[in-house]
């Protein structure tokens, strides 16, 4: 547990903070995740989380796993090889929280637990967003399957994010930048437009380097003992482009380009020599691993300003990414073979079609007015697997060298198909003091599997739909004191691999395709207020759901367990949250975030694994009246986590952070930025890496110690 007089001496650092400012500071902000319009977040009855462009500027974020990490009750998970496998909302995590780029879904992740594989939604390149919205708490209301937990909203830059005027400008940018954490040197150019009725913007990065270091004491020795993380060379390229054009008043159309493509080669230096039973070894291992998304996107902004809406948005988008790893390794199994080598190599792929619609109406009256928002979507995604196993040297007699053979998949390639329609209604009454919100959506969807090489149990169609709802309101009492409550449904439609996973070593694994969606129902109450010195928002929720998706054992066959997956666990997280920030005078300006949650499956009674610690983070910046220069310090406090679903034999440590950024701009259009990370070096674990272990704390698994970044950013 954190020590009370630490946590104490936090709060209390915030709260003695100035409490008068010699200069006025704005708590303006404008959300669009919790009603899918531009609100005051004021005005919106549940916790919106978000990060600005100028805040991901002034944390040094370089890595989509950083994005998140100041912010309460969120987290950026995974890491290594693979990347950040997703997010997770209030201990809610993986397939059940949404992640969208632009209103783009991402594919959800895919992990067929051997370590040859993954595939996740995080082919995202920081420099190219704008900034990042999440909803906490069910969003299936407005943004359908996939949103039990909440949803994760990435924007990317428009070109109005980087010109000055309103008027014909041209404007060039240049982002150099380097990161001890994995010793990567990035690069990134923009340039940005606005001729007479066109708009656009283009962005280009390149990146490469090297793994992300674990805690510097790790052994760097070959073997399963090795502490220090495997070597590696990565490389990373990205396109953004988009295109406006006015068309008149009424019509304004845009068209996006996206490539992300991430490459990472790595020798399994901790693998070497590893034993997965007697006289089976493994040496030589590496891997080389590629991943792509593009996007092509079209969409429409259309002012009918009739009585069936005043705005029509809509877009159409495709949407493809592509995961391939190649697995080399020697094995030796005497007397089956002798140095054999292969490479196991897998690709996955999903390609969607994406359609959305949404008209926005305003409907005044003499006393109030409604905002009233509906429409449709459409998603038509390809899942498909090709896993080839080739043999670079058979180490069998007889058996000639270079033949390769279909790899198993355990999952079939799949069509799945998803359409919802929604409308949504919010009520300001009493003079914009009292404000109401209600949605509700319907959502069918269908996941249709096929066979193929790797995968040739037929099976049969999984067909499903749900209604969501939300119910909320605000009431404004003062500038200072604005309470809000909502209720509100999420749902998760069953992933391919909930459907039809199946296996046969050791254990036989029958695939269900008669699940159930999964559901939630979330209850939160909460207080925000502001005035030109201190904006704070504190909130409590409890979240029920029912028919979380889980392995059962059914049966036995022969000595072999039978498991499926069923719907049966119940689960239940409840907690609060507190954010403040208080403006200090002459620039300085401090912000205090706590989040505490409480999580446990109701039918074992344990507490869930992906449920976060008590967690604090204090910052206290200041900037020069004129942004000619500035400094900020995190401090993050993370309470240890002792109690699990599935280990019984690891906690992981509480543990202190501090990090330190400053930037100095000697002229307008220049940036130098620097920044020191875990100043102290302290070791740590975080916690969503030791779910699921039972051999207690490995260096391996480790945060980086101290480490240190730095870039120069100009614009003419």
């Amino acid at each position: 547990m954190i020590k009370q007089t630490q946590l104490a001496l936090v709060i209390s650092a915030v709260l003695s903070a100035p409490a008068l400012a010699e200069e006025v500071y704005s708590f303006d902000e404008v959300v669009v995740s919790a009603t899918r319009t531009e609100q005051n977040i004021e005005d919106v009855s549940s916790s919106v989380a978000t990060v600005s462009r100028s805040q991901l500027d002034n944390t040094m974020t370089n890595n989509l796993q950083d994005t998140l990490k100041y912010t309460p009750g969120v987290e950026a998970e995974g890491g290594g090889r693979f990347g950040v496998s997703g997010f997770n909302i209030r201990g809610i995590d993986d397939s059940r929280v949404k992640v969208m780029v632009d209103g783009i879904q991402q594919p959800v992740p895919y992990n067929p637990g051997a370590s040859q594989q993954r595939k996740y939604p995080n082919t995202v390149e920081t420099d190219t967003l704008a900034g990042i919205e999440v909803n906490k708490g069910p969003s299936s209301s407005l943004y359908g399957s996939d949103a039990l937990g909440g949803v994760v909203l990435l924007r990317t830059k428009n070109p109005e994010d980087v010109l000055l005027t309103d008027g014909d400008e041209n404007r060039f940018g240049i982002k150099s930048s380097y990161a001890s954490v994995n010793e990567e040197f990035k690069n990134t150019l923009t340039w940005a437009m606005r001729n007479g009725d066109w708009e656009t913007i283009a962005m280009l990065t390149y990146a490469d380097g090297k793994e992300y270091k674990t805690h510097s004491d790790g052994s760097d020795i070959l073997g399963p003992d090795r502490g220090a993380a495997d070597p590696a060379d990565s490389t990373l390229y990205n396109g953004l482009a988009k295109v406006f054009y006015q068309a008149n008043e009424a019509h304004r159309l845009g068209l996006t380009f996206e490539y992300y493509n991430y490459q990472y080669d790595s020798f399994l230096a901790s693998e070497e020599g590893y034993e997965i039973m007697p006289g089976f070894t493994y040496t030589d291992s590496s891997v080389a691993d590629d991943n792509t998304r593009v996007r092509v996107g079209f969409e429409h902004d259309w002012q009918m300003n009739n009585r069936v809406a005043d705005e029509l948005l809509w877009k159409l988008s495709y949407q493809t990414t592509e995961s391939k790893s190649d697995n080399y390794d020697t094995t030796n199994f005497f007397p089956v073979y002798n140095d054999r080598m292969r490479n196991r190599h897998r690709t996955a792929q999903d390609d969607s079609i994406q359609f959305d619609a949404q008209f926005n109406k305003l409907l005044a009256y003499d006393s109030h007015y409604h905002e009233l928002t509906y429409g449709a979507s459409y998603l038509r995604n390809d899942f498909s697997l090709q896993n080839t196993d080739y043999f670079i040297k058979s180490g069998q007699t007889g058996v000639p060298d270079g033949t390769s053979k279909p790899g198993s998949t355990g999952l079939p390639n799949a069509k799945v198909t998803q359409w919802g329609i929604f409308v949504q209604d919010q009520a300001f009454l009493l003079d914009e003091r009292l404000v109401l919100s209600a949605g509700l959506r319907y959502d069918s969807f269908e996941t249709a599997p096929e066979v193929s090489d790797g995968y040739d149990k037929p099976n049969v169609d999984n067909n499903n739909d749900a209604f969501t709802g939300r119910l909320g309101a605000v009431y404004h009492v003062s500038e200072m004191f604005s309470p809000y409550v909502q209720i509100s449904q999420g749902f998760k439609a069953p992933t391919v691999y909930d459907l039809y996973y199946v296996y046969d070593q050791g254990a036989i694994f029958e695939g269900n395709p008669d699940l159930e969606a999964e559901k939630s129902l979330s209850y939160e109450v909460g207080l925000r207020g502001k005035n030109d010195v201190v904006q704070y928002e504190l909130n409590a929720f409890y979240n029920d759901y029912d028919n979380f998706i889980t392995e059962q054992k059914i049966g036995e066959q022969g000595n072999k367990d039978v498991i499926t997956m069923q719907n049966i666990d119940k689960a239940r997280i409840y907690g609060a949250e507190f954010a403040t920030t208080v403006r200090g005078p002459q620039g300085l300006y401090s912000r205090l975030s706590v989040a505490y949650a409480n999580g446990e499956d109701t039918k074992t009674g344990k507490e869930l694994d992906s449920v976060a610690p008590l967690t604090a983070v204090l910052g206290l910046g200041y900037n020069e009246p004129n942004q000619k220069y500035g400094a900020l310090v995190n401090y993050k406090i993370v309470a240890k986590k002792d109690e699990w679903q599935q280990a019984d034999n690891v906690t992981a440590p509480s543990y202190t952070t501090l990090d330190l950024t400053a930037y100095y701009r000697p002229m307008q259009d220049l940036t130098l930025r620097a920044g020191l990370f875990n100043a102290f070096d302290e070791k740590y674990w975080a916690y969503d890496d030791l779910q699921g272990e039972n051999d207690g704390l490995k260096d391996f698994d480790t945060q980086a110690g101290r480490n240190w970044g730095i870039n120069l950013e100009y614009f003419y």
